[in-house]
């Protein structure tokens, strides 16, 4: 996993962006997969700037879900999809059909696992999949202790991430379940991109780097990845001795 350290978070959010869209323009057709959040908005908007420069083309373009709060669809505030349809696909008019997300108001959502998995398997590898990290070091919601041998799983909530996962909610929100990709899925895609800012998460950025790869802090294992980076703005790194 390479280490890049950004002066700023727009610089972060920037640079990011350059290596989507490098990705993208080798290969139009490719698989992505984005991370809902405050830490990808940066670089979402560069993309959002630079499609309207002609600078990338994301028409042809599949996108596949991270996760999901279970309960929740694109029409609920709050949800990953609200975010992304509302930061970027709707921005840029994807057509729906290359969008495929978890239906996490699904009955059956043990079969949206199988859908999710058959989709990558469909149109995969992942070429482009851009996280983040949680405080208690999750990756998408692969929560501390999760197998890194799962795909697509629905998942018990950390309390961690049950507490933080109130801010994307304008009044408390019952989160109990998620629905994500596993990280065998990260570990398949072509380039992985684990973005991080502020100094909130200087503490588990250091304990990234300081440990092994271990389930008691998922992050870790995208050191397994020949093709991963972990892109970091000053603040995120304030601590790190580097």
């Amino acid at each position: 996993m390479e280490i890049c350290v950004y002066e700023g978070y727009d610089e972060m959010s920037k640079q990011s962006a350059e290596m989507i869209i490098k990705a993208v323009n080798e290969k139009p057709d490719g698989l992505l997969c984005i991370a809902a959040g405050s830490t990808p908005t940066g670089t979402l908007r560069y993309l959002v700037q630079e499609v309207k420069r002609n600078r990338v083309d994301f028409s042809k373009c599949k996108f596949v879900g991270l996760d999901e709060w279970v309960g929740m669809d694109r029409h609920d505030e709050g949800s990953c999809q609200h975010y992304l349809y509302s930061e970027f696909f709707d921005v840029l008019n994807i057509n729906q059909e290359n969008i495929h997300f978890f239906d996490a108001k699904a009955e059956d959502l043990e079969g949206e696992c199988k859908k999710t998995d058959e989709f990558i398997v469909e149109h995969g590898p992942i070429n482009v999949c851009l996280l983040g990290l949680g405080m208690n070091g999750h990756l998408a919601l692969n929560e501390p202790g999760i197998s890194f041998e799962l795909s697509s799983h629905v998942v018990d909530l950390d309390n961690t991430t049950k507490k933080v996962g109130q801010k994307y909610f304008n009044e408390v929100t019952e989160l109990s379940k998620g629905i994500t990709l596993g990280c065998q899925q990260f570990l398949h895609a072509e380039l992985v991109m684990l973005q991080v800012n502020g100094s909130k998460k200087s503490e588990i950025v250091k304990k990234l780097i300081e440990n092994d790869v271990t389930t008691k802090l998922p992050g870790t294992i995208l050191k397994k990845h020949q093709n991963s980076f972990l892109l970091l703005d000053e603040e995120a790194a304030e601590i790190l001795p580097l």
